[in-house]
């Protein structure tokens, strides 16, 4: 569960709906200290950053997302996918122009413009220190001002805080190695906000997020893309004793996207819905989380609660128990879980799993299972040859109840060849 100080200030057996599985041979808190930024992050400061006119793309001419993305005519992201004409989630997803043009976005979260809104600006960080001119943290200093912020150089942030994300922003990485280390980033409530192409790794040792988006009463964030972010933790920092969540969207924020993210070595993936709001607040959740990749972690792929929530041509890779089940904080293990109402849609999924440690009462070899009037349609699994853990579909869920997606994708796929290419593309691979 979240300590949020913000908000205060291989055989598978399926059963139910998930019958798609396919075998083939394939060859919370993170405002500990927030708080500090929180009443500043919205002053003009100082800004000795490089600053330049960004504009904001052509929104007269919609985009056709069959079509790939020509780097020189960035796709306007306000433009939504039109619902009548599905999309192939294959492409043009896989094509990013360079930094500081707009994303090909698809799910809930299509139409977050960021920082990409007229009468923005660009600023380029230069600097890797924590804070000061030219800094990240300087740079979100916005003073209300829609802003694309830019990276001149490669290199790791230390953070002895997180970082305050504002609303109307977009931290762009997309041409360099960008990491966050010691703390992660907190979206306090802001609207239209893009991340993309950073790592965030080694978060603690108070349990905070790695990303937190929303935070106390009544305060939503609502528009938000998370795009090709790596979350790492070494050693035995990923364990739930010393970090939260990699993801947790909480507060009943809404239209969001996450893609193209990779999660090593973190037992807690993604919480949607922490349990601190009201039924009715977070039941306006809408999340769309497509084309992950996740190796060694433990649990919440995702957890979610009440809210309406879509996964497609995503990849998890044995996850595990990462402690006794009788120990504090109690670990669990297992694959997605709808719970209190939640809808869920899973689709073409890759799953590989070999029996671990501590699984005896445990629930870990679930890949999809429901709780407390949760459903779960699932379809299209793939399952790794090389998987021998007794993998059950379904567990608990009528499979009947899935979201109605004001949206058509075409999935790809579920195979070797998708699970290949999550391996290699997704996490911060955008140079």
């Amino acid at each position: 569960m979240l300590a949020l100080a913000l908000a205060q200030a291989c055989t598978p057996r399926p059963t139910g709906s998930d019958s798609g599985v396919a075998h083939t041979d394939g060859g919370s808190g993170s405002g500990d200290a927030a708080a500090q930024d929180a009443a500043t992050h919205d002053a003009a400061g100082a800004d000795a950053a490089v600053v330049v006119d960004a504009g904001r793309p052509d929104a007269a001419e919609p985009v056709d997302a069959a079509l790939p993305v020509d780097a020189a005519a960035p796709v306007d992201a306000a433009a939504p996918p039109d619902a009548a004409a599905p999309v192939d989630a294959g492409r043009p997803f896989e094509d990013y122009g360079p930094a500081g043009t707009p994303l090909p976005v698809i799910g809930y979260g299509a139409g977050t413009r960021g920082g990409f809104q007229d009468g923005g600006d660009t600023v380029v960080v230069t600097s890797l220190d924590d804070d000061g001119p030219g800094t990240l943290r300087d740079a979100l200093r916005t003073g209300g001002v829609p802003r694309v912020i830019t990276f001149s150089m490669d290199g790791v942030i230390p953070l002895s805080t997180a970082l305050i994300v504002p609303a109307n922003v977009t931290v762009d990485g997309r041409g360099h190695s960008i990491t966050l280390s010691g703390k992660g980033l907190v979206v306090p409530g802001s609207d239209e906000v893009i991340l993309t192409s950073l790592t965030i790794s080694d978060v603690g040792p108070n349990s905070e997020d790695g990303l937190q988006i929303g935070s106390g009463l009544p305060d939503p964030s609502e528009h938000v893309v998370v795009d090709h972010l790596s979350f790492l933790q070494t050693g035995e920092g990923g364990n739930a004793t010393h970090v939260d969540e990699a993801i947790s969207v909480v507060f009943g924020s809404t239209d969001i996207t996450i893609a193209w993210c990779d999660f090593q070595h973190w037992e807690k993936i993604m919480l949607f819905g922490n349990g601190d709001a009201p039924a009715e607040l977070d039941g306006r959740m809408r999340i769309t989380v497509h084309h992950n990749h996740g190796l060694d972690t433990g649990r919440r792929h995702p957890q979610a609660r009440y809210g309406n929530f879509h996964f497609f041509n995503n990849a998890w890779e044995d996850w595990r128990m990462w402690g006794p089940a009788f120990l504090d904080p109690f670990p669990e293990s297992f694959g997605a879980q709808a719970q209190d109402g939640a809808r869920m849609r899973v689709e073409h999924t890759c799953v590989f799993r070999v029996p671990h440690a501590f699984e005896t009462f445990s629930q870990a070899n679930d890949v999809t299972r429901c709780e407390t009037g949760g459903d779960i349609v699932g379809t299209g699994f793939w399952v790794d040859p090389a998987t021998t853990a007794p993998l059950a579909f379904g567990s608990g869920c009528s499979g009947v109840n899935g979201p109605a997606l004001p949206y058509v994708v075409v999935p790809e796929t579920a195979d070797a060849v998708l699970r290949d290419k999550l391996r290699a593309r997704a996490g911060n691979t955008l140079r």
